[in-house]
């Protein structure tokens, strides 16, 4: 059985072992992973509403796996007060363990830290603010920008964030700044030098329908399979082939 981590052990491993995050949005996927071991589970939705259905579906499927959940980009980045009161409802409200905030402002991480919520910040190319970047890119290739990312993960580490998720640095620049700081940094595409490694489940097991991105690996190939698993059963059923006699009553 999977042992939940607590923010104090997922610190402690720094610099010790490397931990394994993955994403999951429903009961089987969560269940996969608790089964196979994976140190954290990260969650999100579009709203608060949405996120009790995913979070009652990932917990009741990995019960002793160490959840993070996405605070509500709209509902928790409007003001510390409403910040404090969504964190509140995440974390103790839905059982999270820890709380996820791309692109939420320092001081406001403050704040969370403040009443003892354990925050993870993002640095590097943030997807909901893509615009701002031109596009999806690597981030941090230049002098200037790569110093800027540093800059921003120790006012991070100051607010009292336990961890950073990097995206798509370069692997030098992540590799020097987690030696640099504290706090855990999560490598999504960001090089093999981080505390961590994250890549989407949806990635890893073949189901994402659209993009794959450079830095993910995927070991299987699900959503092939579930079509030509259906399209056998449509051809037998056209066929006569199912029901056989094995079948039927």
């Amino acid at each position: 059985m999977a042992q939940k981590l607590t923010v104090k052990d997922l610190r402690d491993a720094k610099g010790k072992r490397k931990l394994v995050v993955t994403t999951a949005f429903d009961h089987w996927t969560a269940k996969a992973c608790e089964d196979a071991g994976i140190d954290m589970i990260v969650t999100s939705a579009k709203s608060l509403e949405q996120l009790k259905w995913v979070m009652e579906q990932v917990r009741s499927g990995a019960p002793n796996t160490t959840i993070g959940a996405g605070l509500p980009l709209i509902e928790a980045y409007t003001s510390d007060a409403e910040a404090l009161r969504m964190a509140g409802e995440v974390y103790r409200g839905l059982g999270a363990d820890v709380l996820f905030a791309s692109g939420m402002v320092v001081d406001r991480f403050a704040v969370l830290s403040r009443q003892r919520f354990p925050c993870v910040g993002h640095v590097g190319y943030l997807p909901n603010q893509n615009t701002w970047f031109g596009g999806p890119r690597a981030v941090g290739k230049t002098w200037d920008e790569a110093l800027h990312v540093y800059e921003q993960v120790v006012a991070l580490e100051a607010a009292g964030v336990i961890a950073v998720e990097m995206e798509c640095l370069p692997s030098e620049v992540a590799a020097e700044i987690t030696k640099r700081v504290s706090i855990l940094t999560l490598s999504m595409g960001s090089g093999p030098d981080c505390d961590a490694q994250i890549v989407f489940s949806t990635d890893l097991l073949g189901t994402n329908t659209g993009h794959y991105p450079r830095h993910s690996k995927t070991y299987a190939h699900f959503f092939n399979d579930a079509i030509r698993a259906v399209q056998q059963f449509r051809n037998d059923v056209a066929d006569g082939t199912y029901p056989g006699p094995e079948h039927t009553i």
